[in-house]
């Protein structure tokens, strides 16, 4: 329905070696939050280098789950990835080549060396349209991971947008509470649809009321 051939058919990882880096994965929040939720579709708005959602495949295979994940993100970087030229964790990560950032292939390369083809599922588009895309087909996710921009408004988009696509008794939650710009917009989301935040290890949750269909 996505991939009219599957995106990594044809594509050498041994060009790109293994480059886990990034920010909050090795957090507890993964198992414990996957083991809770059980989950049959996760989408990540955000994925970077993919190293959090290698993560949740290790848990969903670890926990015997024939789950999927689909890693929404433009593979561009974000704002702050190209405001400091001199930051090699940010900027040199986009490894531009003519200009446009070659992350997504480094992406591609670490699911391949980790083996997780069969469950993680690029999709190289704004978050916006991937939201939009998912409810025209009526998929529903039971577990949402928000780590994309950090700009309040944008965050505060992403929360409207995927909440739509969060499964009765789903559980959306996200990363960088202490970014202004995330913590401030979640704030607002949870007061305005009357749902309480909380934390599992470094994340912060969201619950959506009402039970999982079987």
């Amino acid at each position: 329905m996505l991939h009219a051939v599957d995106p990594y058919a044809g594509f050498d990882p041994t060009q790109w070696p293994l480059d886990r880096q990034g920010w909050g994965h090795e957090s507890a929040a993964f198992r414990e939050l996957v083991q809770a939720v059980r989950p049959k579709l996760i989408v990540e708005v955000g994925t970077w280098k993919g190293a959090s959602a290698i993560r949740m495949a290790e848990e969903i295979t670890s926990a015997g789950l024939d789950g999927q994940i689909l890693c929404v993100d433009t593979w561009l970087g974000a704002l702050e990835f190209w405001t400091a030229q001199e930051d090699p964790e940010r900027y040199a990560s986009l490894k531009l080549k003519h200009g446009w950032p070659q992350v997504y292939y480094q992406f591609l390369a670490n699911v391949c060396h980790k083996g997780h083809q069969q469950r993680v599922i690029p999709f190289p588009q704004t978050s916006a349209t991937g939201a939009l895309w998912l409810r025209y087909f009526g998929f529903k996710a039971e577990l949402i991971y928000l780590d994309a921009s950090h700009e309040e408004d944008d965050v505060y988009g992403d929360l409207l947008a995927y909440w739509e696509v969060l499964a009765p008794g789903g559980v959306l939650f996200g990363d960088d509470w202490s970014w202004d710009g995330v913590r401030l917009a979640v704030l607002r989301f949870a007061r305005e649809v009357g749902v309480t935040y909380r934390f599992s290890a470094d994340k912060w949750v969201l619950d959506k009321p009402g039970r999982t269909p079987e």
